[in-house]
């Protein structure tokens, strides 16, 4: 793969997303922030994969699946209004429509193709399946791993900015003074919470910090660490001692992590 064959995607990515500027109002914030989350996200994956020692074919490669891992969410934003895929539909698999309906990769070697097909597929899913040749399973983490980082940043810069952009991404949740202590119990056991224990805006921030042990490299840890994003989560959470007891714990597994070859 070529860098030129990156900026035409790029620019096919700009013209395509294009066609959803005709959602105004309200209706257009949701666009607009998938396509800069879509921005971010590029570069993420960039960061990480110079970070790990990947060749200039390889970014280009992890670049390319992060540019479309969220395409589907353009039209499941416009078909249903909501960026919930239980709610609408799984929406890496209609971004895999989106590819396949546009060939939009069709220039590509038949490996690449799918390298990054397998990639955009496995970003979202709670686990990743054990069929996947080596090559695959890394790529499917690291654009994991860059999603994430991106995402906390979005949840933390609407929590810091008392926004109401996480209705759009999370639905309506309710706001309250309490927490699900299963969710809690299952952080201090170091397991990733499941959405369906979640029961208010609180429970939610909990589910995200749980990304924490879904992280597959050091140096995502170490980024992680760096944007203190595990404080600056568990400072919209109430200021209890279970949460404090959250926040060091989930602190001093990512210093283990960031510690470890990867």
């Amino acid at each position: 793969m070529q860098q030129t064959e990156l900026d035409y995607f790029k620019d096919w990515f700009k013209q395509y997303v294009a066609l959803y500027y005709e959602l105004q109002g309200d209706g257009l914030k949701p666009i607009l922030l998938k396509e800069q989350h879509t921005k971010r996200t590029c570069k993420e994956i960039v960061l990480l994969g110079r970070k790990s020692g990947m060749g200039d074919e390889d970014l280009l490669l992890a670049e390319t699946a992060a540019l479309f891992h969220d395409i589907g969410r353009f039209p499941q934003w416009k078909n249903y209004s909501t960026f919930n895929d239980s709610a609408s539909e799984d929406h890496a698999l209609l971004g895999l429509e989106v590819i396949s309906q546009h060939e939009i990769l069709m220039g590509l070697k038949a490996e690449d193709r799918e390298l990054i097909q397998i990639a955009i597929r496995h970003h979202n899913v709670r686990k990743l399946p054990l069929n996947l040749s080596q090559r695959q399973d890394f790529f499917s983490r690291l654009l994991r791993d860059a999603d994430k980082l991106d995402i906390w940043r979005v949840v933390i810069t609407e929590l810091e900015g008392h926004g109401n952009l996480l209705e759009t991404l999370e639905g309506v949740i309710p706001t309250s003074n309490s927490f699900n202590r299963e969710i809690v119990n299952e952080l201090m056991e170091r397991k990733v919470p499941d959405f369906s224990s979640v029961q208010n805006r609180n429970d939610m921030i909990l589910l995200r910090l749980g990304w924490v042990f879904d992280l597959n490299f050091s140096i995502s840890c170490r980024e992680a660490l760096e944007r203190h994003y595990v404080e600056r989560l568990c400072s919209n959470l109430p200021a209890l001692k279970e949460i404090k007891g959250v926040e060091e714990s989930l602190i001093s597994y990512l210093n283990n992590r960031a510690k470890e070859q990867s």
